[in-house]
């Protein structure tokens, strides 16, 4: 599953909605002054299925990634899910003079990237770095499926409180939230012994290196964390070499940096045992799951909708509500909508890629697809999704001649889930507070 966006799929999707002359929202606006009465419906059939999620991109070559995940969750639900992350380093510069020298120390610095820390933090977690046996190239791209043999253990950092929101100095005057792994010695006088071959251009040293793999666990704690780290951070995520030359006392610092460099996460998931993995292919009953990373998502049909006759969609959205309240696995920020653009690919969905906007960038808020709080009946508070399907709904309709299913099928995912692991617990069609696509309308003529 080649998803988030391909940007060749980014481009046609957004000049598709350039030249649209539908809208996602308020869709036969032009039609109301003639034809003013909208009708409402929230009782369309919906088939849903629950799905594994494909492999997903996960290497980021052009330092844009905002986070890097790197953990383990022990979900009493979903089961064990973990990200691995893998490296390579670059240094400062090439060709450095490193004779008659002494090495004092060699220190990996992670900086967090909060925003993507999932699970308890209060809970003690282990990491470790290893030299790679394997090797790491700047060229490949690589998936979230994708391991490279590991080698030694050249750093370990033994239950440690992770404080991502704590503001400590580094160096330099700057100041971060960060973590300090302590390497071998061994592994500093390598790169000081390496041959002027090694250093005559970054293709050689990755060659030399191979990369390293980092690895944080939660000792078996319950649910545990999954951490988050900016390795395009220069500032607070490198490796700083600390040495002096031979008779003198001061201090240098020679460092190797990850933001230009091939990194990726590879992930894994256990369902066995856990709740959901009796569901996973089949159609949802009281509960459906969705999980970030390589996770879950579901299957949504709309199997009569090509019967609607002529109407045009003001506003349709699909609204789910959340049926967990753990204080530790908060329900996913964001959900989205993705359609089958081939055998393996996916893409946004159009009213999806509408709120991205023209550049791809823009915030989701148009869309929806966020949890909030709503209050039924005065006194019950529910959280809930609303994710807007009015363009692509239309669509479905318009198309009444076609008999493929396929052409009446979304899905929803976790997004970005190469970037994140939350994860959301729903109520399913056979619940109290089944999912219901609301629809507003126009009759036409």
């Amino acid at each position: 599953m080649k998803f988030p966006i391909v940007a060749g799929f980014l481009a046609a999707g957004i000049a598709l909605l350039a030249f649209s002359c539908k809208k996602p929202t308020a869709f036969g606006q032009e039609l109301i002054d003639d034809y003013a009465d909208y009708a409402f419906t929230d009782t369309i059939t919906v088939n849903i299925t629950q799905q594994r999620e494909d492999s997903v991109i996960t290497s980021d070559r052009i330092g844009s990634a905002a986070r890097f995940l790197c953990g383990e969750i022990n979900d009493p639900i979903l089961g064990t899910y973990r990200s691995d992350l893998y490296t390579l380093i670059q240094p400062v510069t090439l060709n450095p003079d490193f004779e008659s020298v002494t090495l004092d120390s060699i220190v990996l610095y992670l900086a967090y990237a909060s925003s993507g820390i999932y699970g308890d933090t209060l809970q003690p977690q282990t990491l470790s770095v290893y030299r790679l046996d394997g090797s790491l190239t700047n060229d490949s791209t690589y998936f979230s499926n994708a391991t490279i043999q590991a080698g030694m253990e050249i750093g370990r950092l033994d239950n440690f409180l992770p404080r991502p929101t704590s503001i400590d100095s580094l160096f330099e005057d700057i100041q971060s939230s960060f973590i300090r792994v302590k390497l071998d010695d061994t592994f500093g006088n390598e790169l000081l012994g390496l041959d002027s071959l090694s250093w005559i251009s970054d293709s050689s040293f990755y060659q030399k290196l191979r990369g390293l793999k980092i690895v944080s666990t939660s000792n078996g704690a319950n649910p545990g964390a999954m951490l988050a780290f900016d390795l395009n951070n220069n500032s607070a995520s490198r490796v700083a070499m600390y040495y002096r030359i031979t008779n003198d006392t001061i201090q240098k610092r020679f460092d190797f940096y990850m933001r230009s460099t091939n990194k990726y996460t590879a992930f894994d998931h256990n369902f066995s045992g856990s709740e959901v993995e009796p569901v996973i292919g089949q159609a949802v009953t009281d509960k459906m799951y969705l999980q970030g990373m390589q996770g879950l998502r579901l299957k949504v049909e709309f199997p009569y909708a090509n019967l609607l006759d002529r109407v045009a969609v003001n506003k349709a959205q699909l609204v789910l509500t959340v049926a967990d309240d753990n204080p530790y696995l908060l329900p996913a920020e964001q959900l989205v909508f993705t359609v089958s653009v081939g055998d393996t690919a996916y893409n946004f969905s159009s009213d999806v890629l509408y709120s991205l906007g023209s550049s791809g960038t823009g915030d989701l808020s148009t869309f929806g697809g966020f949890p909030e709080d709503e209050i039924l009946n005065g006194n019950t508070t529910l959280t809930r999704y609303r994710l807007t399907l009015s363009e692509l709904f239309q669509h479905i309709i318009d198309d009444d001649v076609t008999p493929d299913i396929k052409n009446r099928t979304v899905y929803i995912n976790v997004y970005p889930r190469n970037r994140s692991s939350q994860r959301t617990i729903l109520f399913g069609p056979q619940s109290m507070y089944p999912p219901k696509l609301e629809l507003k309308y126009t009759r036409v003529q």
